[in-house]
């Protein structure tokens, strides 16, 4: 009864929050079986899960609209993009501090930004390319070598190549919004499993039982991630959702102390703080 008697972005909002807590999990999970397990077998087990229990849902009913269509070509160039984000993504968590790697995830709205001009050739009003220049100066903060503490240049350049990646996939699901949400979520499953599929054979090595478990809770983590997220969007309006992502920065932090001993040194925490505010300035419509 409490639950609806809540406005629409109340109910999303939680549902946000919990999607941000879903993620937080992963990464986690993701950062402390990369040291025992390769990159590529983890990614193979998050994408297969997908493709398991999504497929199995409504394979029968969509799936002859993954070989056929004349965006075709739209929906490979846009599991691709997620694919290349997932990979760049996760090698980013397991080269720097969880709430470092998360901040530099939320550059992803000041690249849908540049990309709505470049690609769409969308009108982008001054305010949100002034939340551009603010956002990519935190992430030079954060990668700027000789600073207050040593961090992985590597793992800085994953994470932004990570989220351009993501915001070329939320820019390209736009033009495809029309089609079911089904088709979209296996052809990004399907096309990950058959990329992945021998790069995890080609590095794949010995995985004891729990660990085994973990990766496949990590698939799991991952469908009710996303089937939160599109519920909470059903919801409420992505406008008053969005800064609730920002929430992971929290959760990240508090993991990334709690399970690795993870504490950013001053400059980091300059770095991280003017990429969100540069994030949430770009949530502007002008």
């Amino acid at each position: 009864m409490r639950w609806s008697r809540m406005s629409g972005n109340a109910r999303g909002a939680i549902l946000m929050l919990f999607n941000a807590l879903i993620y937080s999990i992963m990464v986690l999970i993701i950062k402390s079986a990369s040291s025992d397990v390769p990159l590529f077998v983890i990614m193979f087990f998050t994408v297969a899960m997908q493709l398991l229990f999504v497929g199995g849902r409504s394979f029968r009913r969509v799936g002859p609209l993954l070989v056929a269509g004349e965006r075709r070509a739209a929906h490979i160039l846009r599991a691709t993009a997620l694919i290349s984000s997932m990979l760049a993504g996760f090698y980013s968590v397991t080269a720097l501090p969880l709430a470092i790697s998360t901040s530099l995830s939320f550059s992803k709205a000041m690249f849908v930004t540049l990309f709505e001009a470049l690609i769409l050739a969308e009108t982008v009003g001054p305010w949100r390319w002034v939340s551009v220049l603010i956002g990519f100066t935190g992430v030079i903060i954060l990668s700027a070598p000789g600073g207050m503490e040593a961090i992985a240049v590597a793992g800085v350049a994953a994470g932004i190549i990570s989220a351009a990646a993501a915001a070329l996939g939320a820019i390209l699901t736009r033009r495809l919004a029309s089609d079911p949400s089904e088709v979209l979520l296996l052809n990004q499953s399907l096309i990950g499993t058959l990329v992945l599929a021998p790069l995890a054979f080609w590095t794949w090595q010995a995985i004891d039982l729990p660990t085994f478990g973990l990766l496949v809770l990590t698939g799991l983590l991952s469908v009710v991630g996303n089937t939160s997220m599109i519920a909470a969007l059903r919801m409420g309006e992505a406008s008053a959702l969005a800064p609730v992502d920002f929430s992971r920065a929290i959760f990240a932090g508090i993991i990334g102390y709690l399970a690795f001993e993870e504490t950013p040194g001053p400059a980091a925490l300059v770095g991280m703080s003017i990429i969100v505010v540069g994030a949430l300035m770009s949530l502007r419509q002008r």
